[in-house]
């Protein structure tokens, strides 16, 4: 019953947040986002902290379960083995829980901050290892509001001007996305980065227009 109503406020808060409405005459679901970015992180700073709280919680549970299980073992060395092993792969996930802390309150500077100075320590030391980090490459892209693009533009007379488009990079909103896995489109995926800042901070992106120019096939 528990799993049920907890499925069951999911359905209903993305319903109610993202405004989800059937539209019978066209058969498709409309939605729209009905919250605002700093209900967002109003949101994002009430439950970080305690999902920290919930995920101690199972884990604590988890290796008090461990540890049960140890001791129904038969036998004095395959008891203390059990508990070698449970010892060592307790402290071990304990430890990474602890710096798994600091990359998972990336996303609320605010909690991020109320983190014991200790655990920060200790992901310090191991940061270089890579042992834990953030949740995909790109967990937090550019905004709830959207994203900017670089529009490039060419004419042959100087009146008449058309949107150059590129093969994956997002431009005309009728065309379906490209499929390029495994494919990794390096000029497309640069275009999002040079919209985030001034054309100084991507000087390939001048060279790329000087080629355009040029007409160069490369």
């Amino acid at each position: 019953l528990l799993e049920l109503g907890t499925y069951g406020l999911l359905l209903y808060w993305t319903a109610h947040y993202f405004s989800l409405e059937l539209n019978w005459d066209k058969k498709l679901l409309d939605s729209k986002v009905a919250f605002t970015y700093h209900e967002f992180t109003t949101w994002l700073r009430t439950v970080t902290l305690p999902l920290v709280g919930v995920a101690f919680l199972s884990l604590s549970w988890e290796i008090l379960v461990a540890m049960y299980r140890c001791a129904c073992v038969r036998g004095c060395f395959w008891k203390l083995w059990a508990t070698l092993q449970w010892a060592i792969m307790a402290t071990a996930t304990v430890g990474l829980f602890a710096v798994s802390l600091v990359p998972f309150t990336y996303i609320d500077h605010e909690s991020n901050g109320k983190l014991w100075p200790g655990i920060h320590q200790m992901f310090g030391a191991v940061e270089r290892f890579q042992v834990v980090n953030s949740y995909g490459l790109f967990r937090r892209m550019t905004g709830v509001g959207g994203r900017p693009e670089v529009i490039l533009e060419g004419s042959y007379d100087g009146h008449s001007w058309m949107e150059i488009e590129f093969m994956y990079k997002p431009g005309n909103v009728s065309a379906a996305p490209a499929v390029v896995a495994p494919h990794q489109p390096r000029l497309d995926w640069q275009l999002w980065f040079a919209a985030l800042g001034p054309h100084q901070s991507s000087p390939w992106f001048s060279a790329l227009v000087l080629r355009l120019l040029q007409g160069q096939p490369d």
